[in-house]
């Protein structure tokens, strides 16, 4: 496969890509919005894996955090014959943001995940700092984070619904 940065000609087949694999979280035109998105103090970024046939197979989507000095995953999503994937199976994407966000001098990847699977999904979080002393979870997304230098860096609670929480992921660069 080959990896592509995102560009505005080739924004209509990723937004196609997105929209038909999870029509819950993207219609077309509201790919075509997030994958344009540009603004002053955060910045979109993305690149793309295809096939020999040109057929787009996956994407990342980032946004520069120019204040913090920040490269932080948005979404993300892989074609695994027409299942719907994540993170791990995109290393080589997020290899390429990681080095593009060396290039630019930014200090930390970041990224997030729901809390589907985890020990705290759908219970009440009243102490941040010890719901992730005692965050477990075997998914295997997550533990692909891990595996590549991501550390849980904060905990969101009740970002999607009560009791549904968002698991802040950071990766120092050097």
């Amino acid at each position: 496969m080959e990896v592509h940065k995102i560009t505005p000609e080739a924004i209509p087949a990723i937004a196609s890509m997105m929209s038909t694999l999870k029509p819950d979280w993207w219609d077309y035109q509201g790919a075509v919005s997030q994958l344009s998105d540009i603004n002053e103090v955060i910045k979109t970024v993305g690149w793309y894996l295809t096939e020999e046939s040109g057929k787009v197979k996956g994407f990342i989507l980032c946004r520069e955090l120019l204040g913090y000095r920040a490269l932080e995953l948005e979404c993300s999503g892989y074609d695994d014959n027409g299942v719907f994937k994540l993170e791990h199976k995109l290393g080589s994407l997020l290899a390429e943001a990681e080095s593009y966000a060396k290039e630019q001098g930014y200090l930390t990847f970041r990224s997030g995940i729901s809390s589907i699977g985890f020990n705290i999904h759908m219970q009440p979080v009243p102490d941040i700092a010890q719901a992730i002393a005692t965050l477990q979870c075997d998914r295997i997304d997550y533990l692909w984070y891990l595996e590549n230098g991501f550390r849980v860096i904060g905990i969101q609670p009740n970002a999607y619904d009560m009791g549904f929480h968002l698991i802040l992921l950071g990766k120092t660069l050097s």
